[in-house]
Parts: C-alpha cells; sequence; structure tokens
C-alpha cells in the first residue's frame, strides 16, 4: 500500500458502467472515469446492497488502494452509520 497523499471521502456506489462509476457523496452524484480493473474490481464489489468506496477529496478519482485499517477510513464509515460501535469492530463480526 501506498500512503496517503490528501485527504479522502466516502462515497456510495450508485451505478456502474464499464468506463464509469457514479458515487453519491453528500447528497450529490458524482461520476468519476475508471478502469478496466477498476471496473472488473467494482463489478464484484457492486453485488453488495450498499458498498462505500474512497474517493479523492476532488471527487475526480477512486483511491481503491488504501488499506482497510487506515483510521481515515474507520472515521468515514462511521459517519455512516448510526451505531457507537465502531465500523472496524462491525466488519470483524460480519455485519
Amino acid at each position: 500500500m501506498r500512503p496517503l497523499e490528501s485527504p479522502f471521502t466516502m462515497g456510495q456506489l450508485l451505478t456502474l458502467q464499464p468506463d464509469t462509476v457514479t458515487v453519491l457523496i453528500y447528497g450529490k452524484r458524482y461520476d468519476i472515469s475508471i478502469s478496466i480493473s477498476e471496473y472488473q474490481l467494482l463489478t464484484a464489489i457492486s453485488q453488495d446492497e450498499i458498498a462505500l468506496l474512497p474517493v479523492n477529496f476532488d471527487r475526480t478519482r477512486l483511491l481503491l488502494d488504501i488499506s482497510e485499517s487506515s483510521p481515515q477510513i474507520e472515521r468515514e464509515l462511521n459517519e455512516f452509520t448510526d451505531t457507537e460501535e465502531s465500523v472496524t469492530d462491525l466488519l470483524k463480526e460480519g455485519v
């Protein structure tokens, strides 16, 4: 994993096309260009009921190589939950 160069946010995957993914970030839609390998990965991810993706702060590209143990990932994901239990603990439990 390479270190993060800038802040990021999380976007909810809305639609997936072979060359773009549409994500929802704070109520606004963003179309982000993706590569063939990203499309293949997102095809598998999109089968989940809700898929959250790390997006750079400019909302121009996905950051799919961020470690899931990143403290910022947990902070961002916690904004999408209504529980006091950490997202990391929930993920470990398989929720």
